[in-house]
């Protein structure tokens, strides 16, 4: 008997653990589903607050909710303002201090800290953010942490001129390379006649290649004479560049030097034509591409008949000549 009762009181215990175990599941679920629901009601009055704030509501009462619950609330609420309203979320979030922790970690010895606080700052872009991360573009030690400082300014467009952010980044000491083609197409809407300035500087091939692409990228019409006078350049890579950028522009004045281009000694130039040439739909430069198809270059021919099927293709319902016998 004894060891069927030892067994019984076994069975009893391990039975009771499970149930006690179980029941403390249920009340930690129960305790987490309170505090979520209490999180709920929180974030929706520090929303409804927010808002109302905004439109210049009368807000009785604004309780002093934690900073990163405001936070929070406010990335939410960003993203569905636009104009006045956003910028007056903006300033009335500085007020309240929500920035200050992101603020103060940008100020952090680690660099990693600093790179999140960069990716905070360029989320909410208000003036005291945009303010940090030119602070941080001119003067941190980290050339890692100065370069994400600048994309966070690209993507709130507040970059400063591209000269200062080429003279910042130490730029013109090194070979240009995908982020610093980014960051001039960001900057040159913004300064067309920048840009042409430093055209005039004694650049290296390299750089004045970029410069000439992101000419495109301004929406200039000034920028046409200098791309004519790239695709004339004794360098390949700069005329390819100025291929680009007379797309991109898509200005008709830029077309003759588009047209000039498709018999370019360089078959990445021409390559680069037949491109520009699809993308501004230059029906005149059939002749001019249909000639390529006898290239010497196998992609210069291939790209020459992929462009001719979209400028040039053949209607299927006129009758085609019946084979001879």
């Amino acid at each position: 008997m004894t060891v069927y009762q030892d067994v019984i009181w076994g069975t009893a215990i391990c039975a009771s653990a499970v149930i006690v175990v179980f029941l403390a599941l249920v009340f930690r679920r129960f305790l987490a589903e309170r505090r979520r629901a209490r999180r709920d009601v929180r974030d929706t009055a520090i929303t409804r607050s927010y808002l109302q704030r905004v439109a210049g509501h009368r807000v009785e009462n604004i309780e002093r909710w934690p900073r990163q619950a405001r936070l929070a609330a406010i990335s939410r609420i960003l993203p569905l303002l636009r104009g006045g309203e956003r910028m007056r979320l903006l300033q009335i979030a500085e007020l309240d201090g929500i920035f200050s922790e992101t603020l103060r970690t940008s100020h952090g010895l680690r660099k990693t800290d600093r790179i999140n606080a960069i990716q905070a700052l360029q989320r909410f872009g208000s003036e005291v953010c945009i303010g940090r991360l030119r602070e941080m573009m001119a003067r941190d030690r980290s050339p890692r942490v100065r370069l994400e400082a600048a994309f966070a300014l690209g993507a709130n467009d507040s970059l400063p001129p591209p000269r200062e952010t080429l003279r910042i980044l130490q730029s013109m000491h090194r070979l240009p390379t995908r982020l610093d083609i980014a960051l001039l197409r960001s900057a040159a809407p913004h300064y067309p006649e920048q840009m042409l300035l430093l055209l005039e500087d004694d650049l290296p091939a390299a750089w004045r290649a970029q410069i000439v692409d992101a000419l495109g990228w301004t929406e200039n019409a000034a920028a046409i004479k200098a791309l004519d006078d790239a695709a004339a350049h004794p360098d390949s890579e700069i005329r390819c560049a100025a291929m680009r950028a007379s797309a991109r522009l898509g200005h008709p004045a830029a077309e003759h030097s588009i047209v000039f281009g498709l018999s370019d000694p360089a078959p990445a130039v021409r390559l680069q034509a037949v491109a520009a040439c699809v993308r501004l739909g230059l029906r005149k430069a059939v002749p001019e591409i249909s000639r390529l198809r006898n290239d010497p270059e196998l992609w210069v021919r291939l790209r020459a008949e992929q462009a001719l099927e979209q400028l040039a293709p053949v209607d299927d319902t006129l009758p085609r000549p019946s084979a001879v016998g």
